[in-house]
């Protein structure tokens, strides 16, 4: 079955020096693709075709790729979607990673894990016979730990010939996201109170309880406020913590990348990566990280309430972390519909 599928892509590029990035988003049917690469590189996308098949155990299966053509090298995205669940372990997202995506000669490839859209993946670095490097990754944009192994519906693949650089950019920049489906999802807002907090989310349909526990104040504490928040899903759980000031802070989000990845770390989750995200509406940091078992574990940190003073420093007065330990989709419906808010009936 061969369709073709003229792509609708738009590319916003951000004018300034030649380092600036070219911030590129990428209409894949039921998915969108965004990502960055350096403006100087003239790439240009082709429309692709999407193409339909069967696995070797009768899977329906379609997969959707887009090009890029740029000074300097190539890039292709590869997305496919599977109509039942296969299997998608380590072995066989390394093995996606190691399939050369042009006809090449190469000498040996290289092969590592690496975080990829806040996924697992696996980068295979090919050493061609020429002397020039390809890249790419592979990774599943919702695998889930099943009786066995993992298992997925579908697989993403990014390859590169682009130098060093611009493919780390991509490679880091990369979000793949599903569309959402048919009229708006309707609300299912969940209101509570933590102390002079007033805390709002949405889980939709997830079945779930939520629990405030008391955090004891410690010694030096004074002028502090400590609130929890446990949303308990039976065998995953996430918790909102909020720490309150009585004067404002400074707010910095490259210090609180650090302070995310030292969250994950201390953990266990060794593998790990934090990048800048947006909760509710407020600016953040989010990380991803993987621990020996390859449970995932996603840490945001933002404040709620920051301003920018008249000299150009951001302050706040709350500092609120949310360790999630649920699946992505919960996770990313409760980063961007959470609003933590000082209650003003007080």
């Amino acid at each position: 079955m061969r369709s073709k599928l003229f792509l609708v892509v738009s590319i916003a590029l951000l004018f300034g020096p030649a380092s600036s990035a070219a911030e590129v988003t990428a209409d894949l049917g039921p998915y969108a693709a965004t990502f960055s690469l350096p403006s100087d590189l003239g790439c240009s996308i082709d429309p692709a075709e999407e193409v339909g098949g069967k696995t070797a155990g009768g899977i329906d299966y379609v997969e959707r790729s887009v090009p890029l053509d740029c000074d300097g090298g190539r890039v292709l995205m590869k997305v496919t979607s599977y109509s039942d669940p296969v299997p998608a372990g380590d072995r066989e997202t390394r093995a996606l990673s190691r399939k050369a995506p042009w006809t090449m000669a190469y000498m040996n490839v290289e092969t590592k894990e690496k975080l990829v859209d806040r996924q697992t993946g696996h980068h295979s670095t090919f050493h061609q016979v020429s002397g020039g490097e390809v890249h790419q990754v592979a990774y599943w944009l919702d695998r889930y730990l099943a009786p066995g192994d993992y298992l997925g519906k579908t697989s993403c693949v990014i390859s590169s010939s682009l130098p060093w650089p611009a493919t780390k950019e991509l490679f880091e920049t990369f979000r793949l996201e599903k569309k959402a489906e048919g009229a708006e999802r309707p609300s299912t807002m969940e209101k509570v109170t933590a102390g002079s907090y007033a805390v709002s989310f949405d889980l939709g349909d997830l079945n779930y309880t939520f629990t405030e526990i008391p955090v004891p104040q410690e010694d030096g504490d004074m002028g502090l406020e400590n609130y929890r928040i446990v949303l308990d899903e039976a065998t995953r759980a996430a918790t909102i913590e909020i720490t309150g000031y009585d004067g404002l802070r400074m707010v910095n989000l490259g210090t609180e990348k650090l302070l995310a990845e030292a969250h994950l770390r201390t953990k266990g989750y060794i593998g790990n990566n934090v990048s800048e995200w947006t909760v509710g509406e407020s600016p953040a940091v989010l990380g991803v990280g993987e621990d020996r078992d390859h449970q995932i574990l996603y840490v945001a940190i933002f404040w709620p309430d920051q301003v920018v003073t008249d000299e150009g420093q951001t302050m706040g007065t709350t500092r609120c972390l949310v360790e999630s330990g649920l699946r992505w989709d919960p996770t990313e419906r409760l980063l961007s519909t959470l609003r933590v808010e000082r209650r003003e009936d007080l």
